[in-house]
């Protein structure tokens, strides 16, 4: 401050100043402290503190081995192609080599697993992942004899094509290996890197640029510190207890010639005698034996502040690394443990997943080509827990699943009911979850409850379900669906498709579980009209008014006769169910009926004659007030097309007087196919196809049908495969067999006659 009637201001610095202490001065002790970096460790210490030091080898061993040893699930929804993933990789001894190679990346900061994989290549040249025939070997080598070639650095993020990978760019093409057993160079597409972390570019040692830190480099001190405190522990003991003589005129004794050797030889004879007879024997006079005991109280808690230092500098808990449980009151560990497991989750995700990734690519491709597997994968790799839950912890768990679920539950049906989505559509993206299956749990739950509150579904024009009385439940039958409709086995039937406001009368056939109208076998002496009138009646309770000739379907042997279909707009009576044959009557809006076609849960009769109804439609032939059928061509709906039926002679998809088609007419109204159409389209070509020497094709799965559709395979290649392919092997799963002609092979059931699964060899190419 300022004084008054002074004009110069005193100067006033901030700050502490002992000039006792040296404190704030320049020779304050506690301001000398600089980091100076110390010298890298050499390569060959590491191996050493490795080979001889316990403590040092249990840091570097115990989280690689716990990041493997809890294994992993694939996610599979087959599980003999899950069984072959897991066997290939125990026939390589994944878990060891994957083990190994961490423990190195921990130990020299970085290792390399170079894959010994049969491509008809050699290791500098890189992998050709179309014709990977086999992988023989991984084989383990440590960062010191490991060179990334850092002139062959990727100047592009070129990629492999694989979809699971890491970017390539400024990466090295190729590594040059120098072991004992030889020197090679490989390429980069041929190995997994291991590294242990990251580091910048100005790195004070370039070995570890690439690849990571020793871990010993940043746990010098602490280990140093912490063997030192347990080694020099043993030793204090010895000096806890002091022996103290006294001998009276000893300093004078001292002094004479032989006086040294005196008291030597008086001390040798008390120890014998304390040693011997557990006494000591002393002169009464002149004499006195006497013993001092030293504390070491603080010596506890230098001993553990070393053990806490280098448990946080390793993120490995006490109780792992030294077998003990923490200290201090209210210690439990669970913070410590709940630590050391994410810091072995980050290694499973930084440094083993997306490793086995690319091996589990490599795998599955070798599988492919040696039959064992029919396509490669689509799977979701997770690490299975590190810990176990209580029964506490397990029912809790429970709990809150259960929650979500019926939360969930409760967002489908609410989305449902707003018609953001459809029932279809839930299903496929609700079983998706990674907490649930929730496809099992709507398994269970009846496809017209999912309808039910629909507002596109008129719940007022008819009754609920029929209650079936106790008794007079019927068994599902694996029978052919006709089969089961009628004894006569007629080989001729009906279907009727009741259109009301432009919505479509279904109902829930209790034989199989699909969706469909009226319909059924001709009885002897009817008539199709009559037949037709009859099936109504017994199936919805309404008669129809008046029938309108639709179009004929030509059926399919084993599975349905041939058919005439009729559409009814106008009849009698109240819609519902009969309990027996029908459950659960619904009037449908047509986008609705799609969806059900679409997810294969339609009668397969039912799905043609739907077509059959549009192809008319579409040539005006029906007024389109009539029946609203302009809602059937919003986007993704289906267009028109024969899909096996005969038509009405001179309309379209039908045969005009003459036997000519009006392809051009035909042309010229045909909409885009949907999937549903396109499926219809595909069994009606493939059904009936006689296999060489392993019966009649019965179905076509909707796995085979979307990927027939998805790689755009024509039906003909399909037939041509079945009747004409060169070579036939068993399939991986019981009763299946494999037919395949050049770039396709077909899977097919033995038993079941379907066809399961279609595969484009070139895919992926």
């Amino acid at each position: 401050m300022m004084e008054s009637n002074k004009a110069v201001r005193p100067f006033h610095a901030d700050g502490y100043i002992n000039l006792m202490n040296k404190w704030g001065t320049s020779q304050d002790t506690s301001e000398a402290y600089h980091f100076y970096r110390e010298q890298a460790t050499p390569d060959i210490q590491l191996t050493n503190l490795y080979e001889g030091n316990g403590l040092f080898a249990r840091i570097i061993d115990t989280p690689a081995e716990e990041a493997l040893k809890h294994g992993f699930d694939l996610g599979l929804n087959s599980p003999d192609v899950e069984s072959f993933g897991k066997k290939s990789l125990d026939m390589l001894d994944w878990e060891e080599k994957a083990a190994t190679a961490l423990k190195w990346a921990r130990l020299y900061g970085g290792s390399l697993i170079v894959m010994l994989i049969d491509d008809g290549r050699g290791l500098e040249e890189p992998l050709n992942w179309k014709n990977i025939r086999s992988i023989d070997e991984l084989c383990v080598f440590e960062r010191p004899i490991v060179w990334p070639d850092y002139n062959s650095l990727y100047s592009a993020d070129f990629g492999t094509g694989r979809g699971r990978r890491e970017t390539k760019f400024m990466q090295p093409q190729y590594y040059d290996v120098s072991s004992i057993r030889g020197s090679f160079r490989v390429h980069e597409s041929r190995c997994l890197v291991f590294k242990n972390g990251s580091l910048p570019e100005g790195v004070s040692n370039e070995n570890y640029r690439y690849w990571g830190l020793p871990e010993y480099t940043r746990i010098r001190r602490a280990l140093q510190d912490t063997i030192i405190a347990h080694s020099n522990g043993p030793k204090l003991l010895d000096r806890s207890v002091q022996p103290i003589y006294k001998m009276k005129n000893l300093a004078s004794l001292m002094s004479s010639e032989f006086g040294e050797n005196q008291a030597l030889k008086r001390l040798q004879l008390i120890d014998m005698a304390r040693s011997m007879m557990n006494t000591v024997a002393i002169d009464s006079e002149g004499e006195e034996y006497d013993f001092k005991t030293f504390s070491f109280s603080g010596v506890v808690d230098i001993i553990d502040s070393t053990c806490n230092m280098l448990s946080a500098l390793t993120n490995i808990p006490q109780t792992i690394l030294f077998g003990r449980s923490p200290a201090g009151e209210n210690s439990t560990g669970e913070s410590d443990m709940e630590n050391w497991y994410s810091f072995v989750e980050r290694i499973q995700r930084l440094s083993v997943k997306p490793n086995l990734h690319s091996l589990l690519d490599v795998l599955f491709a070798a599988g492919i080509a040696s039959g064992k597997v029919e396509e490669e994968p689509e799977y979701e790799l997770k690490f299975n827990p590190l810990w176990s839950l209580s029964d506490d912890e397990q029912s809790a768990a429970e709990k809150t699943k259960a929650d979500t679920a019926y939360v969930k539950a409760q967002t489908a049906h609410m989305y449902v009911e707003m018609q953001a989505l459809d029932p279809s559509e839930v299903r496929s993206a609700l079983a998706k979850s990674e907490d649930f299956e929730v496809e099992e749990i709507l398994d269970d739950i009846p496809e017209d409850e999912l309808f039910s509150e629909l507002p596109g579904v008129d719940t007022e024009a008819f009754e609920s379900e029929q209650q079936i009385p106790p008794g007079d439940e019927q068994e599902p039958s694996n029978a052919p669906p006709e089969a089961n409709q009628d004894a006569s086995d007629s080989r001729f039937g009906v279907g009727v498709l009741v259109i009301r406001d432009g919505k479509i009368l279904t109902g829930l056939r209790r034989a199989e579980g699909t969706f469909c109208g009226p319909g059924g076998h001709i009885e002897d002496g009817e008539s199709p009209e009559q037949a037709a009138i009859r099936e109504t009646q017994e199936e919805f309770g309404i008669t129809p008014k008046e029938l309108i000739h639709l179009g004929e379907l030509e059926g399919v042997e084993g599975l349905y006769c041939p058919s005439t279909v009729f559409l009814c707009t106008d009849y009698e009576g109240r819609a519902q169910a009969d309990g027996e044959e029908m459950q659960t009557a619904r009037f449908m809006e047509p986008e609705q009926v799609f969806s059900l076609i679409k997810a294969g849960v339609a009668f397969q009769p039912f799905a043609e004659s739907i077509q059959l109804l549009l192809s008319q439609c579409l040539t005006s032939e029906i007024p389109l007030d009539t029946i609203k059928v302009g809602t059937f061509s919003i986007d993704g709906g289906p267009g028109s097309g024969n899909f096996g039926h005969k038509g009405i002679p001179g309309q379209v998809g039908g045969s005009a007087p003459g036997g000519e088609t009006h392809e051009s007419e035909r042309s010229k109204r045909q909409a885009p196919k949907s999937t549903a159409e396109q499926k219809v389209e595909i069994r009606g070509k493939l059904v009936g196809i006689k296999t060489q020497g392993h019966g009649v094709v019965k179905d076509v799965s909707n796995h085979a049908c979307d990927r027939m559709i998805e790689r755009g395979l024509d039906s003909d290649k399909i037939i041509s495969t079945l009747k004409t392919a060169p070579t036939v092997y068993p399939g991986n799963k019981p009763n299946t067999i494999c037919y395949q002609k050049e770039n396709i092979r077909v899977v097919f059931g033995t038993e079941s006659k379907n066809i399961i699964s279609v595969i484009d060899l070139t895919e992926g190419e």
